[in-house]
């Protein structure tokens, strides 16, 4: 019997907002923070970008709000965009099956 080898789950690109304390402009952030991405997110994104051969993608971004002693954040994943693939359809016995391979 062959042994199961679990993969460790990848870690999230995950990171924290806060609300930013003092405002030096008009147009500075509400919120500010950091992120660790991780290297497989990092990888797919940069497929992505090679496969549209674009300047910009879609990304995932999720957030969940907390708080701790140091008050309220918002905790925010990065994901690559989510593309499904093209599926074929199914037949549905082995004759259509068959009769598609030999067309």
């Amino acid at each position: 019997m062959d042994d199961f080898i679990e993969t460790e789950p990848k870690k999230r690109s995950r990171g924290t907002l806060r609300r930013a304390e003092k405002k030096s402009k008009p147009k500075s952030p509400d919120y500010i923070g950091t992120m660790k991405l991780q290297r497989h997110t990092f990888e797919a994104i940069a497929k992505q970008f090679d496969q549209t051969n674009g300047d910009e993608i879609a990304c995932g971004l999720a957030g969940w709000k907390n708080r701790n002693g140091d008050g309220p954040y918002v905790t925010v994943d990065l994901t690559p965009r989510f593309v499904s693939r093209r599926t074929e359809p199914t037949r549905t016995n082995l004759v259509e099956f068959i009769s598609d391979e030999e067309e």
